[in-house]
């Protein structure tokens, strides 16, 4: 059965200030428009995971659900994970391979540079550096989640919204 992983990069936040932790910074009017625009893109795309797992930040859970509202898909299906603020590669491998098997299509919604390193060790490609409100798209061939590791997956697609 062929799996597929989005990795989604967060929309753009506030600038941080002294009186505001890294955790709390909230999306800006353009980050909110920016994932909006990502997710009438990925509409278009067939974009359909039965499961978002999303960090706990402000900042990724309003892009959670600004994508959510605009895909027109339930808060239901994502699960918010501490974990994914300051993730490892180990630790954002260790949540896809646990993975329920019945999902053929997930995303997660995490920061920079987790998320863009993540791409890369599990494609082998160069995808660089991962955009506020971008996207990397992410195959696996007869592949179960628990057998997902690095260079195993086929990178299908990276985009972000002009």
């Amino acid at each position: 059965m062929k799996r597929k992983l989005h990795l989604i990069r967060h929309s753009y936040a506030e600038n941080p200030t002294n009186s505001q932790s890294d955790i709390d910074r909230r999306l800006t009017l353009e980050g909110q428009t920016t994932i909006r625009a990502l997710g009438r893109y990925l509409s278009n795309q067939g974009f359909d995971p039965s499961k978002i797992l999303c960090s706990t930040a402000a900042r990724t859970r309003e892009t959670a659900i600004n994508l959510l509202e605009e895909l027109d898909l339930s808060e239901r299906i994502v699960d918010y994970l501490e974990v994914i603020y300051n993730a490892s590669l180990r630790e954002l491998l260790a949540l896809v391979n646990a993975c329920d098997g019945g999902h053929k299509e997930i995303a997660i919604i995490g920061h920079n540079p987790a998320i863009t390193f993540f791409g890369e060790y599990l494609t082998g490609a160069a995808i660089g550096n991962m955009q506020p409100s971008s996207i990397v798209s992410v195959e696996f061939d007869k592949m179960k989640w628990d057998e997902v590791s690095q260079g195993n997956g086929l990178f299908k697609s990276h985009y972000h919204p002009n």
